[in-house]
């Protein structure tokens, strides 16, 4: 496959403003293949780089970084999201994570496994020896690193083997989800702490899916976790998403891959973003014009403005389509106020941390609700980057330094 390029990537590769790229084609230098709804001209990688010389983009060097990285898994547009061609839209509702989970990995065979019962334990016994009061997504580590001790085949580096560690990994995530918040809480209430005891409502004992455990221990309808898992299974090239290629192309195992896209996932501006939200949106549901014109005055607010969708976050609306029907008329009233003026203004789209702040605030659930469900959901795609990964040549991910620094005499 030779590979397709937007006019905003185009730039991006050649280093040039996309004013350029369109005096390239008015002047015949560059052709669109087509265009596509939402998407605008779509080129040809190839003839993007007979026009840059023969360059590897703004660099001279071949090795990948991430506009070179080349994936058939997911592919985000300025109002659309799709897995392997699925549209997110149509997967919604209809398929399960866990079938999700599997198209994007492309691995078939066996049903992926439960997590014994000796691992299970061993999580147990790892996240009660923590602090009380340890942040969901640390707990969420802890477990990952259990999973993949416990796992005999962890340094098995075959396709199979990396969709087994993403599976056992993300049922001890889940483990440690329950640990922290298990039982609905107040919107806002800090982690539950580790080892503390759950109150679970339904059957949490599934047959490895993770939408009915998760659904038992938030007390939430287990159609609506499922939705948001789907939703935030993959998202392409994501800062966590290059870690864990970076980390497989070292060499990593499946679970220290897992855990590089953790670590790079735990930052207020990615995993951790609905945190933020959710303390800034409960301000806006009691005041939303205040909010509004703080948001005009000081530019725009947690989980408002995306560097991909200019048009719409389908996540989001989908999601809210899902929560708001069920919140309270202040929540749903502050947010179409919030979305539709920010729009309209700014073109400041609402993104799928609002959504998951919405989904706390709707449903009095812990403060890092959304934080947990959206690590849970992300292995699914962390996975199958892994898998992919796996074909490519090791070690090709080495950027170089431009020294800056004093020169000795």
């Amino acid at each position: 496959m030779s590979g397709e390029l937007t006019t905003a990537q185009v730039a991006d590769y050649l280093g040039v403003k996309t004013q350029t790229v369109y005096a390239y084609v008015s002047r015949g230098a560059l052709s669109p293949l087509r265009r596509e709804p939402g998407a605008g001209s779509i080129f040809a990688l190839e003839h993007v780089q007979a026009l840059g010389g023969g360059r590897s983009g703004r660099r001279a060097s071949t090795r990948a970084t991430s506009d070179d990285v080349r994936t058939a898994i997911t592919q985000v547009g300025p109002g659309t999201l799709a897995y392997r061609g699925h549209d997110v839209r149509d997967l919604a509702g209809s398929w399960t994570f866990e079938e999700v989970r599997d198209l994007l990995t492309g691995v078939g065979g066996e049903p992926a496994p439960t997590v014994p019962t000796s691992p299970r334990a061993s999580v147990d016994a790892v996240l009660a020896a923590l602090p009380p009061g340890t942040r969901v997504l640390d707990l969420c580590k802890h477990a990952v690193l259990v999973a993949g001790a416990g796992d005999l085949g962890r340094h098995d580096r075959s396709p199979g083997a990396f969709a087994t560690a993403g599976a056992r990994s993300a049922q001890a995530m889940v483990a440690a989800v329950g640990a922290a918040l298990g039982g609905a809480g107040e919107a806002g209430e800090g982690t539950r702490g580790a080892g503390a005891p759950t109150r679970v409502r339904g059957d949490a004992s599934g047959d490895g899916a993770l939408a009915p455990v998760l659904a038992a221990y938030l007390g939430l309808p287990v159609d609506l976790v499922d939705l948001a898992l789907v939703l935030l299974a993959d998202h392409d090239l994501a800062v966590s998403t290059t870690a864990v290629r970076v980390a497989v192309s070292a060499g990593a195992d499946g679970y220290s891959a897992l855990l590089a896209g953790l670590a790079a996932a735990d930052s207020p501006v990615h995993i951790g973003a609905s945190v933020r939200v959710l303390d800034w949106l409960r301000g806006a549901v009691e005041d939303p014009r205040g909010a509004l014109a703080a948001a005009l005055a000081d530019g725009p607010p947690p989980g408002f403005g995306h560097v991909v969708y200019t048009e719409v976050d389908p996540r989001a609306r989908l999601l809210l389509d899902r929560v708001l029907p069920d919140a309270g008329r202040d929540l749903r009233e502050a947010v179409a106020l919030l979305e539709g003026e920010l729009a309209e203004r700014r073109g400041w789209v609402l993104t799928v941390d609002v959504a998951l702040a919405a989904l706390v605030l709707a449903h009095d659930l812990p403060r890092e609700t959304g934080s947990a469900v959206f690590a849970c959901a992300r292995t699914a795609g962390w996975t199958a980057h892994a898998v992919e990964e796996l074909a490519e040549p090791g070690m090709r991910f080495r950027l170089r330094g431009v020294y800056t620094g004093p020169r000795g005499g």
